[in-house]
């Protein structure tokens, strides 16, 4: 893919140019004619951060045909929500809520046993954490499926018949040279996804993935597999793909391999402003000089923290930007007002949060 594009769903990535990663992959865009069949398009949608699909526009057709719905998702529990976290989180529970689609969310602890080499009771009680956490947020639990990955039998059984159907081959095209135990992770998260469409559940059925783009090889995994399996009836599945936070230095995606590179939404007021005031900005050498030539916001990782996820108001949003890009706006003052609506916001957040905990020890316990 050449040195501007480099997408790993087991590491690090970059991209540099999505424009031409859409090529590329052979997405479709997120244009006008997709968000102009959406009734109440939310920010990740109306800002171009969803930025690529694939057949988004047979999911929104089963919608109009009032079909049942389902957007699976999940999480590896080897740590505390980070942003990457609550921007999938934040796409679920508008589905949920947008499209009456239920949710399917794995707490993917067989990937953390390979990857992180986790035992699973540490990864439980992060777990519980992780989802209070998207309790919190503001998932409806009476209309979703939250399970273990190891608890799920029938994710296993649908993991082990499809690396049958497999060649090592394929996997080797798909994600390089890789230990065995993360070729049977991709196998695994592709039973997650096909979950919601066993006859248990309902059957066939129209189901969306949100994924960051370095996800989109267990999307391509996932499709490929359906050709092969006659098993079942399953549909292909859709994918929607969000562009990447970047880390608060400005280097690579935020990702948990970096604690300090990111905000937590178990941070304390003290660290938020601690790592926001060492944000990357897009300010000039002096302040003279960003007086007299504006900020550069396209630039600025603590203007991005605004725009990805903490202010809903595009109008507000934007007089932030063409504050900062006149000059009438200086680092100081945009990172003041940052750590000022991030602190509130995760503040909130922790105390729904511990509200939620003992729910989220139910669901997972199975009690």
């Amino acid at each position: 893919m050449g040195i501007e594009n480099v997408l790993d769903p087991f590491g690090v990535s970059a991209v540099k140019d999505y424009s031409k990663l859409i090529i590329e992959l052979g997405l479709k865009p997120i244009d006008n004619d997709v968000l102009g069949r959406i009734k109440n398009p939310n920010k990740l949608l109306r800002r171009g951060i969803d930025f690529a699909h694939t057949d988004f526009d047979k999911f929104l057709d089963a919608s109009e045909r009032k079909e049942p719905l389902a957007i699976m998702s999940g999480i590896k529990p080897t740590n505390e929500f980070h942003l990457g976290s609550k921007m999938t989180a934040e796409k679920i529970i508008y589905f949920q809520k947008e499209f009456g689609a239920k949710v399917f969310y794995a707490i993917a602890d067989l990937e953390g046993v390979v990857d992180n080499g986790l035992p699973l009771e540490e990864q439980l009680k992060t777990a519980v954490h992780n989802l209070a956490d998207l309790l919190a947020l503001g998932l409806d639990p009476k209309n979703a499926y939250i399970y273990r990955q190891s608890q799920e039998q029938r994710v296993m059984n649908l993991a082990y018949l499809f690396s049958r159907k497999t060649t090592t081959n394929h996997m080797k095209n798909l994600y390089g040279e890789r230990p065995l135990g993360l070729y049977f992770a991709a196998f695994t998260q592709c039973g997650d996804m096909l979950l919601p469409q066993l006859p248990e559940f309902g059957g066939p059925k129209a189901v969306l993935v949100p994924v960051g783009a370095d996800q989109c090889y267990h999307i391509f995994l996932c499709r490929d597999i359906i050709k092969r399996v006659t098993e079942f009836k399953f549909l292909p599945i859709s994918a929607i793909y969000h562009k990447f936070f970047r880390a608060l230095d400005g280097e690579g995606k935020m990702s948990k391999r970096s604690p300090m590179s990111m905000l937590t939404l178990n941070d304390t007021p003290e660290l938020i402003r601690k790592k926001i005031m060492g944000a990357l900005t897009g300010g000039r050498k002096t302040v003279e000089e960003q007086r007299k030539l504006g900020g550069m916001p396209e630039h600025s990782v603590v203007y991005e923290l605004l725009y990805y996820h903490f202010i809903e108001d595009d109008k507000k949003v934007k007089q932030i930007y063409d504050d900062y890009k006149s000059g009438r706006m200086l680092d100081g003052e945009m990172k003041e007002l940052t750590i000022g609506i991030v602190t509130k916001f995760i503040a909130d957040h922790q105390k729904k949060k511990i509200k939620m905990i003992p729910l989220a020890e139910k669901i997972l316990n199975g009690t």
